[in-house]
């Protein structure tokens, strides 16, 4: 899934929705006041998917309630939604929702759902939209590790091994490709075991990655790295 940790509050529960709809490409504020037919209401999370064809605008509302949320909730929500002119609107409960509030929500734009629930309605789009913003950084490592692949500026050689082995420390950098752009594209088997490596190409340790938020923590945290020990390999 999405987050390997719950949240345990009611600013995390915000923050960590409005991370996994950035994440998804969607263009995201968090705690926006908007403009609606009788004042202003702040909205927990505001998001809109510009890239899709109809650009949804989508408001969440973020309930850290340790009681089931009302009917009353709904009909207040929907209601913010309306005056809006919001395409879709999420209310995202810690503990559920009251039987009253299902009814209220029946044949309207209001979804009510855990985080959990969340999660898995936008799984697909976050990973894409985690291979999107990645796949730039895949690109640069590409000339590096594939056959023939670069020659050092100098013209001179590389050790073969060592350049395996940067390959593998970084590999879950190097295997984004093409085939990852596909709806269901993004697929690893877990765990997945790397070398790590110090400054002088030596294996100090090694890691494993037990879940797609630690593979792309692992990329967004060493995309750099791997790129300077590549062209520390090639004497650039």
């Amino acid at each position: 899934m999405i987050f390997d940790t719950e949240p345990q509050n009611w600013t995390e529960l915000q923050n960590y929705v409005g991370q996994m709809f950035e994440e998804c490409g969607f263009e995201t504020e968090i705690s926006k006041v908007v403009e609606l037919v009788r004042g202003k209401k702040e909205i927990d999370v505001y998001t809109q998917d510009t890239r899709s064809e109809y650009k949804p605008i989508i408001l969440v509302e973020c309930k850290f309630w340790n009681k089931a949320i009302s009917q009353e909730t709904i009909h207040s929500f929907r209601t913010v939604v309306s005056d809006f002119g919001a395409n879709i609107g999420f209310i995202v409960s810690k503990n559920g929702f009251q039987k009253g509030s299902y009814e209220a929500a029946q044949k309207t734009n209001i979804k009510l759902v855990t985080l959990k629930e969340l999660e898995t309605e936008y799984y697909s789009k976050w990973k894409q939209g985690m291979i999107e913003k990645y796949m730039p950084f895949a690109d640069r490592l590409f000339p590096y590790w594939d056959y023939p692949g670069k020659m050092p500026v100098d013209g001179g050689t590389i050790n073969f091994e060592v350049q395996q082995l940067i390959h593998s420390a970084y590999a879950p950098i190097c295997r984004i490709g093409p085939q990852d752009q596909m709806k269901k594209g993004f697929r690893r088997n877990y765990p997945i075991s790397i070398p790590i490596l110090d400054d002088d190409f030596n294996k100090i340790d090694e890691l494993e990655i037990l879940s797609d938020r630690q593979y792309f923590n692992f990329v967004e945290e060493n995309k750099d790295r791997a790129y300077e020990q590549f062209k520390k390999l090639y004497r650039e």
